[in-house]
């Protein structure tokens, strides 16, 4: 008898378990995809201590100041190369190309002093403005929180002058305002303007999370401008197509009081203040209805001159004829019936040998830690983030929203990227594709994404890059340079590298890796009139010409990112003219890369150029 029970439990047992397993490939098969990632002890996979690259520094060069003088690898032309990782002034959790070609980073405190002692690739020990000493490429085991995260020292680099100390100036609290978690705008040729802040609650340092300033470029100086009506941390904004800019979401980092109802000002005359419009107050849109909708909504401007937008999963525009009304106009879809479980083995031969496997289900593009641009006519994209609830993993999922119609705009589902990405960055590339660097798969700290993709918007492919060094997730920043390269930096490391993108190579007849001839603006007018001609000079080929939003980057998503392509006539052998639309809405007032592209895809040098 007591052979029979046993054998009549293991039988039981036996089918509980079948039972359970059926259950978990029934929704695998309902979902379609779903992510395993192994448990770990503590310390166990957790990247970015310091390296999280095996390979050493010392392997890579650091970017030369004149690119003729890159040592090229021999597949550089098929999956980019990257530099090594070098000394940056700031923490870039903020990153703004200016209209002299100069990059504004701030986030945290900037670095006081450091070792002399060691090159430039080498980590290295700082001391912070704060007082505080920490590794430079430590990460975020070093402090608590937020602490050293404030936005009082601004970091100012001329990419001309390549990557020593003589390249950047550092602002070391030149007013007072905590810019951490704002959010940054080109508004003329000359200025810049700083938007919202933060209050460090571990330093006495005042609330300056309504507070705005300017940075004036030729002057190299620092001034406050009018206060918000709203605490606006972790805010969006908006320049229409009448030059006014519209700031929405964000929240008060001391309460947690979400500030649903935008505001207005005219960029034209900036002291006539800041116009609350309470006919576009929002719980759903700029709250925290189903998820953190207050945190950077995702925002643009569409060609019908309507404000339209994504909070987490809902689409809504904001009515320009009804005073900025705000309407719900559609949801990406949500991935349902999600799988949280974890999986146990024990190995009965090897006594302690446990090995645990957790079951998540890849959820969709939606949320605050995803990326947006627009490329083409309203048409906007998102890659990645991270769908609420403990059974959803990070997203690899690519969704194109067309918003020609800003009230029934058109959801479609683009090919996957390779990898899920929380936290990714998102940048527009002079060709139109986009390069996709950084995020997580699991968490902040965990199973990183050092290996960035560049995905083809046409057509939906996408395309693994040279493996970086560093973890860039929260708090990095991705921006495209004049020249074609891409500066990474930001996380939690006072450093940064550089993408030196497939296109800047070729073959030769050697079958070697050699830098690509690539096409010359010659000349071009810096200031652009909407619906008058625009001669542009060249020599080499030209295919194509793009114009492409400077960037302004933060928190996994640029502000109003743009790319399109230009028409134009070819009026002689070595020069075209094209013609802007004449609505506003479709590119602001603002400054704009326009690149020249030859038959190959390889670009020119970009000009910076304002539109007006």
């Amino acid at each position: 008898m007591k052979n029979i029970f046993k054998i009549s439990f293991y039988l039981v047992s036996c089918l509980f378990v079948l039972i359970i397993l059926f259950d978990s490939l029934i929704n695998l098969y309902k979902n379609r995809k779903s992510i395993l990632g192994k448990l770990h002890n503590h310390n166990d996979h957790v990247e970015n201590r310091y390296l999280v690259n095996p390979l050493k520094t010392s392997d890579r060069q650091l970017p030369p100041t004149d690119l003729k003088d890159l040592k090229i690898n021999q597949n550089s032309n098929e999956i980019g190369q990257w530099s090594a990782p070098f000394d940056w002034n700031v923490t870039a959790i903020h990153s703004v190309l200016l209209p002299d070609e100069t990059v504004l980073t701030f986030g945290t405190f900037g670095i006081d002093k450091k070792d002399t002692n060691k090159d430039l690739k080498s980590n290295k020990k700082i001391t912070i403005t704060e007082g505080r000493k920490l590794d430079r490429d430590g990460g975020s085991h070093q402090w608590r929180g937020h602490d050293v995260n404030s936005g009082i020292d601004f970091d100012i680099w001329d990419p001309k002058k390549g990557i020593g100390d003589d390249s950047h100036i550092l602002f070391k609290k030149p007013v007072v305002m905590d810019a951490f978690c704002s959010v940054v705008r080109i508004i003329d040729q000359n200025r810049v303007f700083i938007l919202g802040g933060n209050k460090n609650m571990y330093t006495n340092l005042p609330d300056t999370q309504n507070a705005t300033m300017i940075y004036d470029i030729n002057k190299k100086k620092f001034y406050r401008s009018g206060n918000l009506n709203f605490k606006r941390w972790y805010a969006s904004a908006v320049i229409t197509g009448d030059n006014k800019m519209v700031l929405l979401g964000g929240t008060d980092v001391t309460t947690y009081e979400y500030s649903t109802t935008p505001e207005i000002v005219d960029l034209e005359n900036l002291n006539n203040g800041w116009k609350i419009l309470k006919d576009s107050n929002s719980q759903q849109f700029f709250g925290a209805k189903d998820s953190d909708e207050w945190n950077y909504p995702r925002a643009f401007l569409s060609s019908d001159g309507n404000i339209v937008g994504l909070s987490y999963n809902k689409l809504w525009v904001m009515d320009a004829k009804k005073n900025y009304e705000v309407f719900k106009t559609g949801e990406i879809p949500l991935v349902k019936g999600g799988i949280n479980r974890t999986l146990k083995h024990n190995n009965p031969n090897f006594e302690g040998e446990e090995k645990n496997l957790r079951l998540l289900t890849i959820g969709s593009a939606v949320g605050s830690t995803n990326s947006a641009v627009m490329i083409g006519l309203d048409k906007v994209l998102v890659f990645g983030g991270k769908q609420k609830g403990k059974e959803y993993s990070p997203s690899n999922k690519v969704f194109q929203i067309d918003f020609k119609n800003s009230y029934e705009p058109i959801i479609k589902e683009l090919p996957e990227m390779n990898y899920a990405r929380s936290n990714g960055n998102a940048t527009i590339m002079p060709d139109g594709n986009i390069f996709i660097n950084g995020g997580h798969a699991y968490n902040d700290l965990e199973f990183s994404n050092l290996i960035p993709e560049i995905y083809n918007p046409y057509n939906g492919t996408t395309k693994d890059m040279d493996r970086a060094y560093f973890r860039r997730n929260y708090h990095s920043t991705s921006l495209l340079l004049p020249d074609g390269r891409i500066l990474v930096a930001g996380g939690d490391v006072w450093n940064a590298e550089i993408f030196y993108p497939p296109y800047f190579f070729t073959k030769d007849f050697n079958n070697k890796t050699v830098l690509a001839d690539r096409p010359k603006i010659l000349s071009i007018e810096k200031n652009i009139k909407r619906g008058q001609k625009t001669k542009l000079k060249f020599s080499g080929d030209l295919n194509r010409i793009t114009i492409i939003s400077t960037g302004s980057t933060t928190h996994a998503q640029g502000s109003e990112s743009k790319f399109r392509e230009l028409d134009f006539k070819k009026i002689s052998d070595d020069e075209v003219e094209f013609l802007l639309s004449k609505n506003p809405n479709d590119l602001q007032n603002g400054s704009y890369l326009i690149f020249a592209l030859d038959f190959n895809g390889v670009p020119s040098k970009g000009e910076i150029v304002y539109i007006n």
